[in-house]
């Protein structure tokens, strides 16, 4: 999936943001069911639990912004901020 060191698609920093946040709210409604007990997944709550953060680990490693992407926009917000003299 990933060629020549780079992530599929060409998405911005803010689309690859919302990516990671879709796949962390299941992870956070499974885990939130198991501990609350709501019972909304019946006997299969702990694999469903398991699933939701392989399908969070791939939205990261493959749409997710690289770290590389994240201090370049730090960088940028920081000298945008910053008086020049």
């Amino acid at each position: 999936m990933e060629l020549a060191g780079k992530r599929l698609g060409k998405f911005s920093l803010q689309t690859r943001r919302a990516f990671v946040g879709c796949a962390l709210a299941p992870c956070i409604v499974t885990v939130a069911n198991y501990y609350l007990g709501w019972g909304l997944f019946g006997r299969s709550e702990r694999w469903l639990i398991a699933a939701s953060f392989v399908v969070l680990f791939l939205v990261m490693r493959y749409l997710g912004p690289t770290v590389q992407e994240l201090r370049e926009y730090r960088d940028k917000k920081r000298s945008a901020a910053s008086p020049r003299s």
